[in-house]
């Protein structure tokens, strides 16, 4: 091997390395790399949320609860869950959304307007689903984005309205990789928030398991029934 690619290597390596706080668990620590990124990164990085902002996060499981923590962290005025599932509404009053909307039993978008008069100024959709990416862009007031979080699969097409009164209101429609992470920034300043007790990741981990439960750690995130499950025996 070359010295170059010695570099290069390292290089890579420092970079993918991050620092935290001794005091957070490893459980807690082990969420920090993709779903918080991910999720609080969306609202504080991409959207730069703001003091006052009004805020809604369609699919409030990990990602979509993370982006309730951070909108709620930059001061958010209203951050509106929305979501299908009751018990995934209730965790993100945990986790602080002010209100939610079970989009199952009622019109979500009438509900959103109902409770702030004209839309919201920031929408995250964390599923990856085409009505659920529709959802997010309906719920936008006057000059708002709606963020797509969520990997839809292959194949899938984003839609954005182009009527006229949706090009009077000036709404975006934006892509979100990773939060806009500055990962050795982000990871400590996540942890640090935790050891304050400004971030929950407690209620984040659901359940501790070993490596040979990892097929039913999926099956019970697939159905719904966790938020995470974090492997801690080997």
């Amino acid at each position: 091997m070359s010295p170059g690619s010695q570099l290069t290597r390292a290089s890579i390596l420092r970079h993918a390395l991050a620092v935290v706080n001794e005091d957070i668990p490893f459980p807690q620590a082990a969420l920090i790399g993709c779903s918080v990124v991910t999720g609080a990164g969306a609202a504080i990085n991409t959207a730069h949320v703001r003091p006052g902002d009004t805020v809604a996060v369609v699919g409030v499981g990990g990602i979509g609860l993370n982006a309730v923590s951070g909108a709620r962290l930059c001061g958010a005025k209203r951050v509106i869950a929305i979501d299908l599932d009751d018990s995934k509404l209730e965790a993100a009053r945990r986790f602080g959304a002010t209100d939610v909307v079970n989009s199952g039993s009622g019109d979500a978008v009438e509900a959103v307007l109902g409770i702030t008069g004209t839309g919201v100024d920031h929408a995250f959709e964390a599923i990856g689903l085409p009505v659920t990416q529709q959802l997010a862009q309906d719920v936008l007031g006057p000059g708002g984005t709606a963020y797509l979080i969520g990997i839809a699969p292959p194949g899938t097409t984003a839609q954005f309205g182009a009527s006229l009164d949706s090009l009077f209101a000036q709404r975006r429609l934006q892509a979100v990789a990773m939060g806009s992470s500055n990962i050795q920034r982000d990871i400590p300043l996540y942890a640090d928030l935790y050891v304050q007790g400004r971030m929950d990741l407690d209620h984040m981990v659901s359940q501790e398991i070993s490596l040979d439960e990892i097929n039913t750690g999926y099956e019970r995130l697939l159905n719904g029934e966790v938020i995470r499950s974090v492997i801690t025996s080997f």
